[in-house]
């Protein structure tokens, strides 16, 4: 005679296909969906940060597909010309004290 009670394995109720998670597997999922959002934002923040090395400080439109643009690749900044075909090199720029005087010098020198 076995005196341990014998206990039937729980069925499902029939019609009950959709039932929700327990609250414990809430929190998981919150958890998991959290870190996989930052996760997301830190790869992103470093594609961004990886970027800066190069900015486009200043550009002007000459018309006609052609511009003048101030460049800053690290910490030098270069003034360079384009048009439809071609991108040219105007001159490498000091630092930004006397920036103005270089523009007027370098604009001399195109016309």
């Amino acid at each position: 005679m076995n005196s341990v009670p014998q206990i039937e394995p729980l069925q499902p109720i029939a019609g009950d296909g959709l039932s929700l998670p327990r609250v414990g597997h809430w929190g998981q999922t919150l958890w998991i969906r959290t870190w996989s959002a930052l996760q997301w934002i830190m790869q992103r923040a470093r594609a961004q940060h990886a970027r800066k090395n190069l900015r486009v400080c200043e550009n002007v439109s000459l018309g006609d597909k052609r511009f003048v643009a101030v460049v800053q690749v690290d910490e030098e900044r270069f003034l360079i010309g384009g048009s439809s075909s071609a991108v040219s090199l105007l001159a490498r720029l000091p630092e930004a004290k006397g920036m103005t005087a270089e523009l007027e010098r370098a604009a001399g020198n195109i016309s």
